[in-house]
């Protein structure tokens, strides 16, 4: 009898250790529920394809990102639109001309920076500008 208890609770045992491997490999969802997907929607203004950017202002030299950056004169120039953004003491001005203050200035000389690509999808550009300040100082 004593046997036959010791069997019964030895194959008990195994079979409860196999059934519960059993049950982790058929459910591998739970290993992962954890994770978290991002969905980014792209602008529907972003090209499609790779594209390299020759703005007027320096036509030799290739842009690969949306925005260009002038910390000197928080300026930026957007290459999707062929647009200067700029602060003119009340509101945020969008227009292809270059602004007074700049107008005699050669733009590719000055020190300016392409922002990040996560910024090409931004229309308001401006939403950002304390960060910008911040992280390219004009010199």
């Amino acid at each position: 009898m004593k046997t036959l208890f010791k069997y019964l609770l030895i194959s008990s045992l195994v079979f409860s250790v196999c059934y519960v491997k059993a049950q982790k490999r058929h459910h591998p969802h739970k290993h992962h529920a954890h994770r978290k997907a991002v969905v980014v929607k792209r602008s529907p203004y972003r090209p499609t394809k790779v594209v390299i950017y020759h703005p007027h202002w320096r036509p030799a030299y290739a842009y690969h990102r949306r925005w260009v950056y002038w910390p000197k004169y928080n300026l930026y120039w957007d290459n999707w639109r062929n647009h200067y953004r700029f602060w003119n003491g009340t509101i945020w001005i969008s227009q292809p001309a270059p602004p007074a203050v700049v107008v005699n200035v050669n733009l590719d000389k000055e020190k300016h920076s392409e922002l990040k690509e996560a910024e090409d999808d931004t229309d308001e550009i401006e939403t950002s500008n304390t960060e910008h300040k911040k992280d390219y100082k004009a010199e």
